[in-house]
């Protein structure tokens, strides 16, 4: 169910993912210095991969990271022209005292899975799912697609962004897929001012521009006048003073730029807000991701780090970030069009399946359990769930039957971790989120979480 914000009120309800304890500091020098090891200078570990997850958001993690182990003096570092940043803190122990230094280099997400094949990387950062070939090149590292190897860190929305002075407010996935083609390439012809478009986009090697890809120009190739950019910060700040400049950003780069709704097909316009970007309804929604090895080929320190990283501690430092964490909170909703969830909240989370089955993806198993522990809690334990199933209208056949059994496998799921709450299942009713005929059309395939 697509349904709008009663309000401004947003009641958070955050929780631990997973327990995170602050590291001894006799096992900090015996986990990352030799014993017989007189080290003053120690590369924890580094990160290599995508701009968008680099540039900021990764850095602020490790930093942190670093504090809340007790690292001393954390600063970041910026490496003047090589897109690499220096994380460095003291650790003074009773008996010893080194310095230590996480890298964070930011070349496009592919760069990270070429790093990780070769060991120059302890984590892949990406801003796209990993491919089947990168797949393929890392399976001496266990299996990439696992829980165990991909680490979903926040959720983003890709904005699509024009200057505030240009009137226009919304478009279509086909509109923005036949501006950045070259189709269209003046305003008037999409409700505008007279106007040469000018398109800008981000470059080559960018998992935001896979992203892109992906999601709008499938087979359409970009047009060759397209303006290209290695950064979404100067992208944003370029389209912000041209009238005429349209772009695609990672939602913290939007700034004073206007992000448009965006429409994928019979689906009604949704701007990138947090409670969409967070459900994925958002048709530009996507995952931010970490890749490693599996736990037992990879570092006790990036185990570590990786458990930071998806607690209620590190999802504060992804929310601080300008992006979408993973905490959960609910919002009061117009719920007009459904009658059942009236006076019902809205969840910031939809449990969402493996392509073409009732399977739950690795974003639900981990939203499953952060669930589980969120009625755990002792303010939560009389509260009500209702799980709403839903389908790709016209695709899906017996939808009604499918929906509702998408609705019950997550509440098997959450008995399996001892949900007592009492939790209802309902069929949804078939309201898009995405086109049915369109690339975007799993995102219809989804159980929404509501709570009273």
């Amino acid at each position: 169910m697509v349904a709008r914000v009663s309000g401004f009120v947003v009641s958070f309800c955050l929780f631990a993912m997973f327990s995170f304890s602050v590291v001894a500091s006799g096992n900090w020098q015996d986990r990352v210095v030799p014993v017989s090891s007189s080290a003053q200078n120690v590369t924890l570990f580094s990160i290599v991969g995508s701009n968008t997850v680099g540039a900021t958001l990764a850095p602020a993690l490790v930093q942190a990271f670093l504090e809340a182990n007790g690292f001393v003096d954390v600063a970041i570092t910026p490496i003047k022209g090589e897109n690499l940043q220096h994380i460095e803190g003291t650790w003074q122990g009773e008996e010893t005292q080194f310095n230590a230094r996480v890298t964070v280099e930011a070349k496009g997400s592919s760069t990270g899975f070429k790093a990780l094949s070769v060991s120059s990387a302890d984590l892949a950062a990406s801003s796209r799912p990993i491919k089947s070939k990168e797949v393929v090149a890392l399976s001496g590292l266990g299996n990439m697609e696992s829980i165990d190897n991909e680490h979903i860190v926040a959720i983003d929305g890709l904005a699509i962004i024009v200057s505030p002075a240009n009137p226009i407010t919304k478009l279509s996935l086909k509109t923005i897929q036949d501006i950045f083609a070259g189709k269209i390439t003046d305003w008037s012809k999409v409700g505008g001012p007279s106007g040469k478009i000018n398109v800008l986009a981000r470059d080559d090697k960018s998992g935001t521009y896979d992203t892109f890809k992906r999601l709008v120009l499938g087979k359409a190739k970009i047009s060759s006048r397209a303006t290209r950019y290695e950064s979404n910060d100067h992208l944003s700040a370029t389209v912000q003073k041209d009238k005429n400049a349209i772009g695609f950003v990672a939602l913290p780069s939007v700034r004073s730029a206007k992000a448009l709704n965006v429409s994928d097909g019979v689906a009604k316009p949704l701007s990138p807000s947090v409670l969409t970007v967070a459900t994925e309804d958002y048709p530009l929604s996507r995952r931010l991701y970490f890749y490693s090895a599996e736990a037992g080929k990879r570092k006790e320190v990036v185990s570590e780090f990786v458990r930071f990283v998806q607690s209620d501690a590190g999802q504060s430092v992804v929310n601080q970030s300008g992006y979408v964490a993973q905490s959960l909170f609910s919002v009061p909703m117009d719920n007009s069009d459904d009658p059942r969830l009236a006076d019902w909240n809205r969840m910031n989370l939809n449990i969402r399946f493996q392509d073409n089955t009732s399977s739950l993806d690795n974003k639900s198993l981990n939203d499953v359990k952060r669930l589980a522990d969120f009625l755990a809690q002792e303010s939560n334990k009389g509260r009500k769930i209702t799980l709403v199933g839903f389908s790709n209208p016209f695709q899906d056949v017996s939808q009604s039957a499918l929906s509702r059994l998408r609705a019950q496998n997550v509440r098997w799921a959450l008995r399996d971790y001892g949900v007592t709450n009492k939790v209802i299942t309902l069929a949804g009713n078939p309201v898009s989120v995405a086109d049915p005929n369109s690339p975007n059309a799993e995102r219809n395939r989804r159980v929404e979480v509501w709570i009273k």
